[in-house]
């Protein structure tokens, strides 16, 4: 039933629309020729105004499209550049860790070093003699010094 009458409805429809729009003879006098030609090229300026507007605004969009493309690949860049700086900062930071580290162990050693070194004077300060001056006429001989090893 929806079908019949939906049909009947757009036969209808073309019937009114082919007896409206069915050519009529035209009557053309002067003035309206004119009126016809001043319409049709007002119509054509006005067309071609607002293409040019739509190519001014879509120029405008595409500008602030690659703008904000820009900007965007800055900001990228120094996203990339503090992540690289921060990287490049955290292995200074490791470094300086490792060399303090090092510093201590060798401090350490050489805190050791020279813990065994007083050890060794403190016990063996018997074992060592002070050189000896050499007598005002003796000048020219070379002086006999013993460290406690023998003598040369």
């Amino acid at each position: 039933m929806k079908f019949i009458v939906r049909t009947l409805a757009i036969t209808a429809a073309l019937a009114l629309g082919t007896g409206l729009l069915a050519p009529r003879p035209v009557s053309a006098d002067g003035a309206a020729s004119t009126r016809n030609i001043i319409f049709g090229a007002a119509a054509v300026g006005g067309a071609l105004v607002i293409i040019n507007h739509n190519k001014k605004v879509h120029e405008k969009y595409a500008e602030d499209a690659a703008r904000q493309a820009q900007l965007q690949s800055q900001a990228n860049d120094a996203q990339s550049a503090y992540v690289s700086q921060k990287r490049a900062y955290d292995q200074e930071v490791a470094l300086v860790q490792q060399y303090k580290r090092e510093v201590a162990y060798q401090h350490q050693v050489v805190v050791a070093q020279q813990r065994q070194i007083d050890e060794l004077r403190s016990t063996h300060s018997s074992a060592f003699v002070q050189p000896q001056r050499p007598a005002a006429g003796r000048s020219g001989q070379p002086m006999v010094v013993s460290y406690g090893w023998g003598s040369f």
